[in-house]
């Protein structure tokens, strides 16, 4: 009987010793992917910051650039009324309240549509003015989804090589009055 207890009490004793470094190495990994994944995380939020920033800024001297041209005033009524909807639906976490701004900005949609076109046919300096604005817009939006995905890529990597597994989670924000998908990093499984 002592044999068998001094047996178990080495055979805990061994496992504490030993085992207890591996705990301690894998807790380590997944503290330090923790951390890297709400450091990349934080980054992508200040990336996005900067390009809502700048595209705040180009819509501004945009719609300074149009104001004089008859009929853009109420273009530009128009797109700060869908832009205060698009800012409450990013907000909106009950998708019953989701759907209901979503249902008030078509029509306001559909009427920038109709408005922006009627415009463009009317004014040739019109036309110039919101193309190179929504060429620059774009351009924007697409470096900020590049710059994102690739920070997002890495750093799923990087927990992976740590032993976290995680995966894109796709976020919806406003950059000037476009909504646009944009992807943060969600841990899996926690």
């Amino acid at each position: 009987m002592f044999k068998k207890s001094a047996l178990l009490l080495f055979t805990v004793f061994l496992t504490l010793a030993f085992g207890s470094g591996a705990f301690a190495a894998e807790n380590t990994d997944t503290q330090k992917a923790l951390r890297l994944i709400d450091a990349k995380n934080a980054q992508i939020d200040d990336e996005i910051q900067k390009a809502s920033a700048a595209a705040d800024n180009l819509q501004s001297k945009y719609f300074e650039d149009i104001k004089g041209i008859e009929g853009a005033d109420a273009f530009i009524s128009l797109r700060n009324e869908q832009s205060q909807l698009e800012a409450a639906l990013v907000a909106e976490t009950d998708s019953a309240k989701a759907d209901s701004i979503r249902a008030e900005l078509a029509p306001i949609d559909n009427e920038l549509a109709l408005s922006e076109n009627s415009l463009k046919e009317k004014s040739s300096d019109f036309a110039g003015l919101t193309d190179k604005y929504n060429g620059n817009l774009n351009a924007l939006i697409s470096a900020l989804d590049t710059l994102t995905s690739d920070i997002t890529a890495n750093a799923i990597q990087k927990a992976a090589e740590l032993g976290v597994s995680a995966q894109c989670e796709l976020k919806l924000v406003k950059i000037a009055h476009k909504l646009v998908w944009i992807d943060p990093i969600q841990v899996v499984g926690s």
